[in-house]
């Protein structure tokens, strides 16, 4: 079976691009918000952390902070809490790669779609999933910096300091 021959596409919509746009940049958020928690864990600066972390990927982002939260917070429940969040920006992480790392193309006689580094096409998604996704990354951003600043993670990391200090 021959190759089809493609051309790059590059959506019209402005509405749509919009869309795109605000998931990079919902996503680049979520990894601030994952560097500010190697910063809470570890101690550092918000300077050093993001020093330390410069160019790192979201991927590496999260290994580092389930490294350091392992070694901080041990075993228990802060930190099953945190892998559970670690699942949800995995998932969300993916579904951005597909969309700035696939490769907007269209047949010449056929539909445009998003091809990953297989080949595989995904149909282009709609602005409405697109600001769903962006919406579902905003949400986990705050709900990280929330348990960062004040929450299970702000406790557990409190409770560390105080039992360490009692030592």
């Amino acid at each position: 079976m021959a190759a089809k021959m493609i051309s790059f596409h590059l959506p019209q919509d402005s509405e749509l691009l919009a869309a795109v746009g605000e998931v990079a940049i919902r996503h680049e958020q979520l990894s601030h918000i994952l560097k500010m928690t190697i910063k809470s864990l570890t101690g550092v600066t918000p300077e050093q952390a993001l020093k330390a972390t410069t160019y790192e990927g979201s991927a590496q982002l999260r290994d580092r902070v389930r490294k350091n939260a392992r070694k901080r917070l041990g075993e228990g429940a802060p930190l099953v809490k945190l892998q559970a969040i670690f699942a949800d920006s995995k998932r969300l992480t993916d579904k951005r790669n597909d969309l700035v790392h696939g490769l907007w193309a269209q047949e010449l006689d056929g539909d445009a779609h998003i091809r990953d580094s297989y080949g595989n096409a995904k149909p282009i998604p709609t602005t409405t999933e697109l600001r769903e996704l962006a919406r579902e990354l905003a949400e986990l951003t705050g709900r990280l910096n929330t348990e960062r600043l004040k929450g299970f993670l702000f406790q557990a990391l409190s409770k560390r300091e105080h039992s360490s200090e009692d030592a």
